[in-house]
């Protein structure tokens, strides 16, 4: 129905351009809306699935909501630009589009809401391709990109990373306080030293810190001035930068821990304070690290 009225719109002599293409663009968004509640309906079990991940208790992906926002922030500031692109279509679309459509099925019969979550990545893709075509949806690749850091990992992979990254936290901060000279003996997690006994728990892992900075750094890598190659360079180095500085909030808390008490541990304030300084020290590194690649928020002389 919607076809054959831009039909007769594009074929009436009786109306003006101007307001032919008032009426074209209220047809197109029309369609883009009802595409839109077609794909809220479609995928409602699995927004519920993220929407349940994001907000649970010691959540790894508490910044869930915040992508979304971002990434439509990032569209916002470059509509300009996409509106000097002229709007094609692309049939690759069409197959992106049957292809993410299938994964969602079969994720749906077994309830695989992590696949889920990717096939709605995908469809999104496609009809971004079909019905805007090629151009204009390299424009804007990376708001729709960086939505996959709103998709939670399966929980048997978060678990598995948290006991390994928990182990590898406690060996380098042992290390580092034995080469500071204090007495301290680990067994698994489990720190031992002289005033006190402290469990290095799964939020001390760094996997969270390591979730939420790896989204902050490829949108400080996006932001940023430079060649792809120091871009890439940049991404990279945040990892070990994003893991350092959960070693060195663990380090301190133990060393602290051991001459004032474990009440740093125990405080809830305290150890939110100190779970803070991870992104500070984290975002600090990232920021000279790039300032050291040359990468620049704004093109030089400007």
């Amino acid at each position: 129905m919607l076809n054959l009225l831009k039909e007769d719109l594009l074929t009436e002599k009786s109306i003006d351009h101007k307001t032919r293409g008032i009426y074209l663009g209220i047809l197109s968004s029309v369609k883009v809306s009802l595409l839109l509640v077609l794909l809220a309906f479609i995928y409602y079990p699995t927004f519920i699935w993220m929407w349940q991940r994001w907000f649970a208790a010691d959540s790894y992906y508490a910044h869930g909501p915040l992508i979304p926002i971002v990434s439509f922030a990032l569209f916002w500031n470059k509509r300009r630009e996409l509106s000097q692109i002229p709007i094609s279509s692309s049939k690759l679309g069409l197959g992106l589009l049957f292809t993410g459509l299938v994964l969602h099925i079969l994720s749906a019969l077994f309830r695989i809401y992590f696949t889920s979550a990717y096939s709605f990545f995908i469809v999104l893709l496609g009809l971004t391709l079909y019905l805007l075509g090629k151009k204009l949806t390299l424009a804007f690749i990376f708001p729709i990109f960086f939505l996959l850091f709103m998709i939670p990992a399966p929980i048997a992979l978060v678990e598995a990373s948290t006991l390994r990254m928990k182990f590898l936290t406690a060996h380098v901060s042992v290390f580092i306080i034995q080469i500071l000279g204090i007495p301290v003996i680990r067994e698994g997690s489990t720190v031992f030293m002289p005033n006190t006994n402290i469990v290095v728990g799964d939020p001390c892992s760094g996997l969270k810190s390591l979730i939420s900075l790896s989204a902050l750094a490829i949108l400080y890598v996006y932001i940023v001035k430079a060649s792809f190659f120091r871009k890439s360079l940049l991404f990279l180095i945040s990892i070990p930068i994003a893991l350092g500085a959960n070693i060195i909030r663990t380090t301190a808390t133990l060393i602290i821990a051991n001459y004032y008490g474990d009440k740093i541990v125990t405080d809830g304030f305290l150890h939110q304070a100190f779970g803070l300084m991870v992104f500070v020290i984290a975002f600090a590194g990232l920021f000279l690290a790039g300032r050291i690649l040359g990468c620049r928020l704004t093109q030089k002389g400007t």
